[in-house]
């Protein structure tokens, strides 16, 4: 995957994608970037039913792509940034809270972070926890929960509740070439009315790195 490609399908889809983006995915499992090391992926994910045409009696998904890069800072953590939906940016910290980072067996870590979003009409503000099991470079699940709010920082800005709620998922592969399926499932009233009820299921697919070498035998 090239970062031309990556360029492209996020200006398409960001057609799709209007105002009301924050990241809704997290595709990592607890254990921190190896020191020194800089790694990319990418999140494609949609929220079914989201818009409401109450008109036709039709409803409409929303799209979105977060393109990331991660960086290793020490023996117990890393750095995030993230451009949720190609309309925002929003940098986190992620910490091993048992063992260091690449320690074997399964790991806990937290991640906080904040940014602009909806093209910087909101500072975004996000706390997530993070558990999965030993990493490894085939099959490794993850799960957590996630506490996310914006708060309007332009004029006519509007105001909205926090979203809360939980996510799973897995990594086939490695950081360096591997693919993520996740569910997220949080509790979002939305001031935007972007979406039917209070409800979101989000699934999503993180792409790791260089998912040519994924296709390759093992």
């Amino acid at each position: 995957m090239t970062l031309k490609f990556v360029i492209r399908a996020g200006a398409a889809l960001s057609i799709v994608c209007t105002a009301g983006c924050i990241p809704l995915t997290v595709g990592s499992t607890a254990q921190p970037v190896p020191v020194g090391t800089t790694v990319q992926s990418t999140s494609v994910y949609v929220i079914p039913n989201s818009f409401d045409d109450s008109v036709n009696h039709r409803s409409f998904p929303r799209y979105g792509i977060d393109p990331e890069v991660r960086f290793g800072l020490d023996d117990h953590s890393d750095i995030g940034v993230r451009i949720p939906s190609f309309s925002g940016i929003v940098a986190n910290y992620k910490r091993r809270l048992n063992g260091v980072s690449q320690a074997p067996g399964p790991a806990t870590a937290i991640m906080v972070g904040g940014g602009l979003v909806n093209w910087g009409d909101h500072a975004h503000l996000e706390a997530t926890l993070i558990t999965s099991a030993a990493d490894n470079d085939r099959f490794t699940p993850y799960g957590g929960i996630r506490a996310m709010q914006v708060i309007p920082i332009n004029k006519g800005a509007v105001h909205d509740s926090p979203t809360l709620g939980g996510f799973f998922g897995a990594r086939l592969g490695s950081l360096r070439a591997g693919i993520s399926p996740e569910l997220g499932i949080f509790y979002d009233h939305s001031a935007l009315k972007l979406h039917k009820g209070n409800i979101l299921f989000v699934p999503a697919i993180t792409i790791h790195g260089d998912i040519a070498r994924l296709l390759r035998p093992w």
